[in-house]
């Protein structure tokens, strides 16, 4: 998911915070001079006001929400998720810190959280299009991961109930590969091979191990053979 508005509409919310929403002068300095610098991509020094600011006064919301964006932009990816829910802890009505925190659970692959998330969001602000098309591709890619498991599930099984089958491992390999687990699909095809799967000149043109061709492990694997 890649909501291209989001760093906008919340870097608005950063420049007004100060004014806005000032509780005492030592944090609303801090987190003033913390805005400066994260427009600056400073990111790092950034953060570090914001703590201070916080450590000024814990209950100054502004800061506490620029430092779980700092975070987010830094990188900082659990550190954001924590600061985003302190966030909503403070201010269970927030927009920016639902729809933010719901980005992120979705760039984890939580999405059934995402899509809780952005539905708060979406709650607090009805229409807000970023929202919107947010929850609308966490939606998306729920149902892309609830299918990926059925797959799975589905392979697995019948694998269990062939154990001597070397095509339901190879099957098994090729849904493990094309959902970039590495580790699964090189188990997987090494117990078809050993099962007796021989089309090799097949498993190397196979669409599903396309990203594993250059892989020093499955270059092995078919050598062995």
């Amino acid at each position: 998911m890649k909501p291209l508005c989001q760093v906008f509409a919340l870097c608005g919310l950063l420049v007004v915070a100060t004014v806005a929403l000032a509780a005492s002068e030592p944090a609303a300095e801090r987190n003033s001079a913390g805005v400066t610098l994260l427009e600056q991509g400073k990111l790092n020094p950034a953060i570090a006001e914001f703590q201070k600011a916080l450590a000024a006064d814990p209950g100054y919301f502004p800061a506490r929400l620029n430092l779980a964006f700092a975070y987010e932009k830094a990188g900082r990816v659990e550190d954001a998720i924590s600061a985003y829910r302190e966030a909503i802890d403070a201010q269970p009505g927030n927009f920016f810190a639902h729809n933010n925190l719901g980005v992120l659970y979705d760039k984890k692959g939580k999405h059934e959280a995402a899509v809780a998330e952005l539905e708060k969001a979406l709650a607090i602000e009805p229409g807000n299009s970023l929202a919107s098309k947010n929850l609308d591709n966490s939606k998306i890619n729920l149902a892309a991961m609830k299918q990926r498991d059925s797959l799975i599930d589905k392979a697995e099984k019948e694998a269990q109930a062939k154990p001597n089958d070397p095509r339901a491992a190879y099957n098994l390999a090729r849904l493990y590969a094309h959902y970039n687990n590495k580790e699964l699909a090189l188990q997987w095809l090494n117990k078809a091979i050993k099962q007796g799967y021989n089309d090799l000149a097949y498993v190397k043109v196979d669409p599903a191990f396309s990203n594993l061709r250059e892989d020093r492990d499955f270059e092995l694997l078919l050598l062995r053979k």
